[in-house]
């Protein structure tokens, strides 16, 4: 067995974390936010920390102060007051409060959804361990996962820098057949994944990319498993100076790669895989690649597709509340 090969296994086998939050981790958000009221930063009565990732060792919120207890078309998870005001936690894996669990904590009863200010703050918190980090939201990142910060707090690789760096932004499941949507049943009739993948150039000089000697670009390792990535644009693929290129890409055949999943929890096993163990064999202005690649927390759900490209359902990550169907509760279509 090669030696990438072999760090490839071990990366693989990492354990995953725990999956709930400790007792102590909603005061210490709470205790992280608060600077932001005694500096005068937030000086609302409601302050709202709305979960936009999570994964099992991390969670990532936006902060902000609003004058109604609701943040946009959903309902709070958690109230809790402090200091005289409200911190209402919206968690994307919990469920929410009554309209009249909401009234009796806070006499508030209308769900307006109205924030007093445009000001934002992202906290990046560890669901068990003391590390957090808070930053202010800006306008000029276009996207959340282009601050390093939250990196740590995100699943997958962590970049060493934020010069140039890939993330796995997207996974789909292609099935075979139509009418296989029972969840037990997956693995038999996956007959693909497809999805994106991201390359951020923030240096001052374009990079070219191709294939390693063995023609590999991307792999996602199971154990001995291995499911290799096709990426369908042509090479060389180049990144110009401070700009990014999205890769679209669809896994090779490989039926045992799949049928080794667990039955149970089939999706669940196949989004850890891709999340954290996706690796990239690319060559970087011929020099070779070898990463693990960060991954889009921020993306809580996937398609299922037929081979014609029609999207027959829709994923959510484990433990994930559909966000559709809370906003049908608000508006109607």
């Amino acid at each position: 067995m090669d030696r990438t090969k072999a760090i490839l296994i071990c990366l693989s086998c990492i354990l995953w974390g725990c999956t709930y939050r400790s007792n102590d981790f909603y005061q210490r958000a709470i205790n992280y936010v608060i600077p932001l009221v005694d500096s005068g930063y937030i000086v609302d009565d409601y302050i709202h920390l709305y979960e936009l990732a999570t994964n099992d060792s991390n969670s990532v919120y936006e902060i902000s102060g609003m004058n109604s207890p609701f943040s946009r078309p959903e309902y709070p998870s958690k109230i809790i007051r402090e200091k005289g005001k409200y911190f209402c936690f919206t968690e994307l894996d919990e469920p929410e409060l009554s309209a009249e669990q909401v009234y009796k904590l806070t006499n508030q009863y209308n769900a307006t959804f109205e924030s007093s200010n445009l000001d934002f703050w992202l906290l990046g918190i560890s669901k068990y361990k003391k590390d957090r980090v808070l930053i202010k939201d800006s306008t000029v990142r276009v996207r959340l996962i282009e601050y390093s910060d939250l990196w740590p707090y995100l699943s997958g690789g962590k970049p060493n820098d934020n010069a140039l760096f890939m993330c796995l932004s997207s996974h789909n499941l292609v099935l075979s057949r139509s009418d296989t949507l029972i969840p037990d049943s997956l693995i038999f009739y996956i007959q693909e994944v497809s999805g994106e993948i991201d390359i951020y150039n923030r240096t001052d000089s374009a990079f070219v990319f191709f294939p390693d000697n063995q023609g590999r670009t991307y792999t996602v390792v199971n154990g001995i498993d291995t499911l290799e990535l096709f990426i369908q644009e042509s090479f060389p693929v180049e990144v110009a100076p401070h700009d990014s290129q999205t890769l679209h890409y669809v896994s090779k055949k490989n039926k045992s790669f799949f049928q080794n999943l667990s039955t149970n929890h089939t999706w669940d096993a196949l989004y850890r895989l891709f999340s954290d163990s996706t690796f990239c064999f690319l060559k970087a202005n011929g020099e070779n690649v070898s990463i693990r690649l960060l991954h889009n927390d921020f993306r809580i759900s996937s398609k299922i597709m037929d081979d014609s490209g029609k999207v027959l359902d829709e994923l959510w990550n484990e433990r994930v509340f559909n966000k559709e169907e809370r906003l049908q509760r608000f508006f109607s279509y």
